[in-house]
């Protein structure tokens, strides 16, 4: 009788065309990761020490811009990526 019962149900397994199309959900991005990162806020530089001030400010906000971007791109791919040095 088992017999019987694994038989029909791989027969009937089989019946199918197409086999189920399988799909992966999306990956979970923390939503810290999707803030954006600020420059400089302030007004205009006008003195040296104000561009400094800016220059410094832009450049950390592109440097957390990039690690967020990096952290995505290693989220979404689902692997760490090697870094060449």
């Amino acid at each position: 009788m088992r017999r019987y019962l694994i038989i029909c149900a791989m027969l009937l397994g089989g019946c199918g065309r197409d086999l189920p199309e399988v799909v992966a959900p999306p990956p979970v991005i923390p939503a810290d990761l999707l803030r954006t990162c600020a420059g400089w806020t302030g007004p205009r530089p006008e003195t040296e020490g104000e561009w400094a001030d800016a220059a410094l400010a832009e450049m950390r906000g592109r440097h957390c811009a990039n690690g967020k971007i990096e952290a995505i791109r290693k989220t979404v791919e689902g692997r760490e990526v090697i870094e060449k040095k």
